[in-house]
Order: structure tokens, then C-alpha cells, then sequence
């Protein structure tokens, strides 16, 4: 299938279908573009990568298509979210394209084949140049909150450049509870009792409340446990889909998280308030409604020094990654910015 083939699917296939025809195209290794930008190079997790964009966790939740992934221009990848054990996830239907907003709602709820395949194709596949994230979450009919981490982090670390613990989908019940003050010391104590850590990330909800933000910011800086936030997970609020028309209004009701450009204010104003809270000192990776050149620098100039993209894949196909690339790296230019490491928290503006 060619790129311009999948291009054109995008727009009629079911999302499952396409996502599962994403996976296929990207397990042919046949689009081998890798944008080089010198002003966009930058260092992640000890490593120095080609730029600051990742893809975000929920695209390769099985690890199945590393090298596929890479080779559309991406610095590095964050794979999962996995579970210790298989679960189906949610009933379907439970996507819904937003075509009007190019967003999605989702109630996917963690679907994925399990830690022990997951580690069979991260191991076949990674190498040592590859800048990989895992992303972790825990299994719906658990009884313990903690004990899913806690195992998934010891058995995969070895593996990964970075740990990101999943405390922020809306669709595994009582999942975001865990971002309460006193439930999120609790977890933190138990990963603090694992001997061997990789950088460790907390993905954090684009609705959650100020007293638990500041709070876990705190934590952070007390600490050396937590090394950054992923800001955001997606949303359940619908205010920014009211603005226009939408044809099958009906999936504006439906459960689940809303990502994609409607999601960008809200994760934008977390990024400002996160890099204001802990003064610049962690790691910050900046999600939700990247889909140009001028929303990734809009992101890092308000205190990412990273961020990631998924929803865009869906509407605007692969080539939007070297489209970001080609912008982000233009917006530097115009700016008189010699890196992408002098625009971190700058807050200015693309134009």
C-alpha cells in the first residue's frame, strides 16, 4: 500500500480499521524519510535525539511497530499503555471521529495484549540508538491500585529510556482518583521501593483540580523520584466542541476522552501552570492538539522541553510529521533562535 493509498483511506475508514491498516503499513518499513533540522536536536532521558516530537502512548500499545514509527521522522516514541495482563478493553463502537474539530472521542479502556508480548516485541525490535518510552497503566478488574505499576515497572525499565505512569485515562474506572492528594503519595511510596529507576514521568489529566496539581508539583521538587509530567491525557470536557455545527452531533454524548485541537487550550494552560509551579526544573512533555508546526512551538515556548502528537496522525496521515518538523524548525528562524532548547518557557509568540 502506498502513502498515498493509507492518505486517502483516512478520511473513510472506521478508526479501529484504520488504526489496525496504520499498524500493517508501518510493519512494511516502506516510508523511510527521516527530516534532520539542526536547530531542532536536543537531548532527552541522557540521550540526544533528532528533535523534540514523540508519538504518544495509544498508537503502538503492543510495541509492534518501533522501527516503522521512527522511520516517519519522529525523535522518539512512547509505546503502550500496557497492562500486566490481556484485556480486550472497552465494548465497542468506542471511537468516534469528530470530522468538523478533526478530533476524537474514545473510550478504549486500556486495550492491549499484556506485558509478556509487549516484551517479546520491544526486545526483537529496540536497538540501542532508538529513544523509547513505556507507558503504564493497570488492569480494569484489579484490586490493588498499586501492585500493576509496581510490576510492569520492574519488568520493563531495563528496557526503556523512560517509565511514564498512566494516573490520567478517563476510561478505566477509578484510574484519575489516583491523582488525589494522599492516593498519589501512597503509589509513590511503592515505586520509590523499586532498587533499579528509569526517568520516571507521571501523565497527568487536563482536568485535574489545582489543589491535586500543585500538590504533586510539590512532591516533585521535594524529590527526586518523579523526573517530569506528560500534560495531557485526554479530556472529558466538551465546551470547546460547541462552537460550530457538528453533523452526527449524537457522538458529542459520548463517554469516553476527547483528544485532537479542541483539547489544545486546556493542555496548553496546564504546560504554563506545571512550568510555573516547578519553576522550569523538570522534564515536561506537551500533548493535545499538535497537528502544525505552530502548535508544537506553542507548547514548548510555554515550558515543554519535549512533546508528542496522535490524534493528527488520524486526519493529516504520516506526512504531518515532517510538516511539524519543517514549521517548528522555521518558527526558531523567524525568531532568531538558534535551538529548540532556547525556546523552552520563553512564551512567545510563533509569528
Amino acid at each position: 500500500m502506498s502513502f498515498k493509498t493509507l492518505s486517502y483511506a483516512l478520511n473513510f475508514l472506521p478508526p479501529e480499521v484504520l488504526h489496525s491498516l496504520f499498524i500493517k503499513f508501518l510493519q512494511t518499513r516502506l516510508y523511510n524519510k527521516k527530516p534532520k533540522f539542526k536547530n531542532l536536536k536536543t537531548t532527552a532521558f541522557g540521550k540526544e535525539i533528532n528533535n523534540p516530537l514523540g508519538l504518544a502512548a495509544g498508537f503502538d500499545k503492543n510495541a509492534e511497530v518501533i522501527q516503522g514509527a521512527l522511520q516517519l521522522g519522529f525523535g522518539f516514541l512512547e509505546l503502550g499503555t500496557v497492562t500486566p495482563m490481556p484485556q480486550v478493553g472497552n465494548p465497542k463502537p468506542r471511537v468516534f471521529k469528530i470530522p468538523e474539530f478533526n478530533a476524537v472521542i474514545q473510550r478504549l479502556g486500556f486495550n492491549n495484549k499484556g506485558a509478556e508480548e509487549f516484551l517479546r516485541n520491544l526486545i526483537s525490535s529496540r536497538k540501542d540508538d532508538n529513544t523509547l518510552g513505556i507507558n503504564i497503566g493497570k488492569n480494569k478488574n484489579s484490586t490493588d491500585n498499586f501492585k500493576d505499576y509496581c510490576f510492569l515497572y520492574e519488568k520493563l525499565q531495563p528496557y526503556s529510556d523512560y517509565i511514564t505512569i498512566n494516573i490520567s485515562s478517563p476510561n478505566t474506572p477509578g484510574l484519575r482518583d489516583i491523582q488525589e492528594k494522599g492516593n498519589i503519595e501512597k503509589l509513590l511510596q511503592k515505586i520509590s521501593k523499586i532498587k533499579k529507576r528509569k526517568p520516571t514521568l507521571l501523565k497527568l489529566s487536563p482536568d485535574i483540580s489545582n489543589r491535586n496539581l500543585e500538590n504533586i508539583c510539590k512532591i516533585i521538587l521535594r524529590n527526586d523520584l518523579i523526573n517530569g509530567l506528560i500534560c495531557t491525557n485526554t479530556t472529558i470536557s466538551r465546551d470547546n466542541l460547541l462552537q460550530k455545527p457538528v453533523k452526527n452531533s449524537w457522538k458529542l454524548h459520548e463517554k469516553g476522552g476527547l483528544s485532537g485541537p479542541p483539547l489544545r487550550y486546556k493542555a496548553n494552560e496546564l504546560i504554563k501552570k506545571v512550568y510555573e509551579f516547578t519553576e522550569g526544573k523538570i522534564t515536561i512533555i506537551g500533548v493535545g492538539g499538535v497537528s502544525n508546526g505552530k502548535d508544537a512551538f506553542e507548547k514548548i515556548s510555554l515550558g515543554a522541553s519535549l512533546i508528542q502528537l496522535y490524534t493528527s496522525l488520524i486526519f493529516k496521515g504520516p506526512g504531518v510529521v515532517f510538516k511539524i518538523l519543517k514549521e517548528l524548525s522555521l518558527g526558531l528562524e523567524r525568531n532568531d533562535l538558534g535551538s529548540v532548547n532556547d525556546l523552552v518557557g520563553r512564551n512567545i509568540s510563533y509569528d
